[in-house]
């Protein structure tokens, strides 16, 4: 008997909080957009840790000041990310080897602005370039960019894949919006970067179809996947 077609043929990731590690540089940003800010008392490691897990990258952030906020956050982040070298999460590299050798069609869609070359590089120097078939990055470096929807539909085009057979993986509810404006056939959130597994799971407007642990966690869950109808 011949075996289905899988109902996904292309999975694109996130880059930062999803493929590589952010939370040491996150942190730095998030304190720095604090200070600025003029807020009271210092933000602590610890209890940065806290309001993530509960209240997202937002840190609870008053309404009226995010814009404030999230521009001193992305201009400070972006800053210390032109210059630094990645470093992969656990079990990503073999996460992604076990998806190519299932021949899904995989890529990076990041919100980082920029020479997709310049990402490649530093994906190719810490072993992951070959596991990953597109990269596309921001046009723009504005809060505008954090909307991935775009950047979404045009990996679907380069890949020539249908959007409902693709997923896509990140680390916050945005990159769940993204997916569904897209329109893409599953959205997944992985609580290794800016927010924690509960908030994932909870959120009220983007809520992901499946939230996981660890990258390690999803070539089983796809395999889930391709056998529904």
């Amino acid at each position: 008997m011949a075996m289905s077609a899988k109902r996904f043929k292309a999975i694109f990731f996130d880059l930062d909080g999803t493929l590589i590690d952010i939370r040491g540089p996150l942190y730095a940003s998030v304190r720095y957009a604090f200070d600025c800010m003029g807020a009271e008392p210092a933000l602590t490691r610890e209890r940065y840790e806290e309001l993530l897990l509960r209240e997202g990258l937002s840190l609870g952030v008053a309404e009226s000041q995010r814009r404030q906020y999230a521009k001193l956050v992305l201009s400070h982040f972006m800053a210390q990310a032109q210059d630094a070298q990645f470093e992969i999460l656990p079990e990503v590299p073999e996460a992604l080897t076990e998806l190519k050798r299932r021949n899904y069609t995989t890529g990076v869609v990041t919100s980082r602005p920029g020479d997709a070359e310049a990402i490649s590089y530093k994906l190719n120097a810490c072993g992951l370039a070959g596991l990953l078939d597109h990269v596309l990055t921001a046009r723009i470096n504005n809060l505008s960019a954090l909307d991935k929807t775009e950047s979404l539909a045009l990996a679907c085009e380069r890949a020539g894949v249908l959007s409902a057979h693709c997923a896509y993986v990140g680390d916050e509810p945005r990159d769940t919006m993204a997916a569904r404006n897209a329109k893409f056939g599953m959205a997944i959130a992985v609580a290794t970067g800016a927010a924690g597994f509960e908030h994932l799971r909870g959120h009220p407007e983007f809520k992901p179809g499946h939230v996981l642990h660890s990258m390690g966690q999803l070539p089983e869950l796809m395999a889930r996947l391709d056998l529904d109808d």
